[in-house]
């Protein structure tokens, strides 16, 4: 499926529901692969209602074709009163590897995207072909836990598994969504690569949720 290239709206944009994508690196410029980001949803601007159970649910990948797409996985839910819906949060560890995020969202029964969020490489891999990167992505990714390394729930609420419906089916209409507690902030001397929920182990001064 063609995913449309997605560019930055202005917070305003996004939260009074005008656009349904925004996103925040660590250091304020654009995404790079290697580097992490926040990744920001609100449902309001396409009309996705929130799953009563879990919320939203992210699904997404690298390159072209898609690498650590999968089981949806649960987004943080960012509550703001009565009067507007959640806005909704994921994060991501770019692969060094990687040149886009190809993503959509769910609440278990209907779809928002797909949508492409492109990422800038090396100065020294801009001229590289495609398969160039799908290759040492492949194997930057065949390494074990290395994609829940690279997107996992922005929570500390631990929700063990989701409801959506008839799409990923196990044991009926669940989906497991795998989560591992631990540090999550990769400056921090207790980083646990494995880890795909920051379970508040890291010390204080490491990275922490953007408002």
């Amino acid at each position: 499926m063609w995913a449309k290239k997605f560019s930055l709206p202005s917070w305003a944009e996004f939260e009074l529901g005008r656009a349904p994508v925004f996103w925040k690196t660590m250091n304020g410029l654009p995404p790079t692969s290697g580097e992490s980001l926040t990744l920001f949803y609100n449902p309001a601007a396409s009309n996705l209602a929130p799953n009563e159970e879990f919320g939203i649910a992210f699904n997404g990948g690298f390159n072209q074709p898609i690498m650590c797409g999968g089981e949806p996985r649960v987004m943080r839910i960012k509550e703001r009163g009565e009067a507007d819906l959640p806005i909704y949060t994921i994060k991501i560890q770019a692969p060094t590897y990687a040149v886009s995020l190809i993503f959509s969202f769910t609440n278990g029964v209907e779809w928002d995207g797909p949508y492409k969020l492109q990422f800038q490489v090396l100065k020294k891999w801009r001229n590289k072909p495609i398969i160039f990167f799908n290759e040492g992505l492949a194997e930057e990714l065949s390494k074990e836990g290395a994609c829940e390394g690279a997107i996992f729930p922005d929570s500390h609420v631990i929700i063990e598994s989701c409801e959506i419906d008839n799409l990923y089916l196990e044991g009926g209409d669940r989906c497991k969504l795998d989560l591992v507690m631990g540090c999550m902030d990769p400056n921090s001397p207790l980083y646990d690569p494995f880890a795909n929920v920051d379970d508040g182990s890291c010390p204080v001064g490491s990275d922490s949720e953007e408002e």
